[in-house]
């Protein structure tokens, strides 16, 4: 089964809410044994199983006649760990990471600050907080700006242009955000922010990701979260909006509950912003609630053979009533934190015609991926195929160019707006006007 994570290491934070360390205590010598064995296991794997046998042109043999020696000198585990990911970068696609069985001795912990940011130009924004949250306790909210963490500036968090294209600098800009306001669970940091009213500084608790944690395969803890609530678009009519955070099957039963609860409203809402990715098997499932017929949904190209992910429609309930899949308008939100199994899925209904896309360009990380534990108890996450939408667009680097772009407003926020989702109303009572469906 083939599991779809974001890489970036900080971004995992993300998904990977309360990592417990696997323990370790190996002598000195044997540490330096099963680094080396993971290294050579690292190399193997992606030899045998990258999707592209040319490596993009890469010498994947010689990368590992140079890396190598520097393994066998290296000084201590999380020296050896930089060496695997160096080498992991060298082939410059996404869904290549390692992730550690131990905690490296900067690692900032695992909660955070309860609070979503994105990036306005330079500017780290709060997009969405919980409203039970010790964010909003003490009085921060959606529009204000971040300032310093711990006292420390963020004017110098985004990186210098470089060779790096603006949505991979904006994405490490936030990694770098979120490693800041990262911590031991019930510690406490300083944030200064700056609102509607002036700029002031508040103390804040960290707090796990709230939600239900699984376990999967090789991966850390997973936290999962799925909510659906009604919502009146402009007109009055009746819409479902769906959201979660991860593709997990720990959110399939609210997804399954929510489009049987909607199934007579005017439109769906499904919101993937921030939504990094997970078990792309999913995508089929989730298709089938709001298309009648197994149709392609794309093609994965592994080494072997190619493989094609068909809708699996939904013609009846769990408690065995048969029904209908949703045969009204239905809109996606997405952002640039939107990623892989999210990617597919979007830009799978996209080309298909059966989604309309609300929001901002999605992250452009959108590869089949696998994960191995490694001698030293490492999790190496490393790709397996290329993935193309039912029309044969590449996702990878490019992304899901949304049908209605919505750029981040700060002054939207403050006014407790939600541009994208108004959009995506507005458009579920034109669709519904134009063909006389009315709940």
């Amino acid at each position: 089964m083939h599991v779809r994570v974001q890489p970036h290491a900080v971004l995992l934070a993300l998904l990977l809410t309360g990592a417990a360390a696997h323990a370790a205590g190996r002598a000195d010598q044997s540490w330096r044994d099963a680094s080396l064995s993971s290294f050579d296991e690292a190399w193997q794997a992606i030899h045998e199983t990258y999707y592209d046998p040319t490596f993009g042109g890469l010498d994947w043999a010689a990368v590992r006649d140079e890396l190598r020696p520097r393994v066998e000198a290296a000084r201590s585990p999380d020296h050896v760990r930089e060496i695997i990911r160096e080498m992991l970068a060298r082939l410059g696609q996404s869904h290549f990471a390692l992730i550690a069985s131990v905690p490296a001795s900067r690692a900032p912990g695992d909660a955070r600050v309860p609070v979503e940011i994105r990036l306005s130009g330079s500017r780290f924004v709060i997009t969405g907080l919980d409203p039970d949250s010790s964010a909003a306790a003490v009085g921060l909210s959606a529009g204000d700006i971040i300032r310093a963490v711990g006292g420390e500036s963020t004017a110098g968090w985004l990186p210098d242009a470089g060779h790096r294209d603006e949505r991979r600098r904006a994405l490490e800009a936030v990694e770098h955000a979120l490693a800041a306001l990262a911590g031991p669970d019930g510690s406490r940091v300083n944030l200064t922010v700056e609102g509607r009213d002036g700029e002031r500084t508040v103390t804040v608790t960290r707090a796990r990701e709230r939600g239900r944690v699984v376990k999967f395969g090789n991966l850390p803890p997973l936290s999962v979260r799925a909510d659906a609530r009604e919502q009146a678009t402009p007109a009055g009519r009746r819409a479902g909006v769906i959201a979660f955070n991860v593709w997990m099957p720990a959110a399939t039963a609210t997804i399954d509950a929510a489009v049987d609860r909607f199934r007579d409203a005017a439109g769906l809402v499904i919101d993937l912003r921030g939504n990094p990715g997970g078990l792309v098997e999913m995508i089929r499932g989730v298709a089938g609630h709001l298309i009648d017929e197994p149709v392609s949904l794309g093609r994965m190209q592994t080494r072997q053979a190619e493989l094609e992910f068909r809708v699996n429609p939904r013609r009846s309930t769990s408690d065995g009533r048969r029904v209908d899949p949703f045969a009204g308008p239905v809109a996606l939100l997405v952002d640039e934190l939107t990623a892989s199994a999210s990617e597919c899925f979007a830009g799978s209904l996209q080309s298909l015609g059966r989604a309309r896309i609300f929001g901002r360009q999605t992250m452009g990380q959108a590869l089949p991926a696998a994960t191995r534990r490694l001698s030293n108890g490492d999790v190496l996450l490393h790709v397996l195929g290329d993935f193309v939408t039912p029309t044969g667009v590449r996702l990878e680097q490019r992304g899901v160019v949304p049908d209605e772009p919505v750029p981040l407003s700060i002054d939207a926020l403050r006014a407790g707006r939600d541009l994208a989702l108004e959009a995506a109303l507005a458009w579920i009572d034109r669709e519904a006007s134009a063909h006389a469906r009315l709940p």
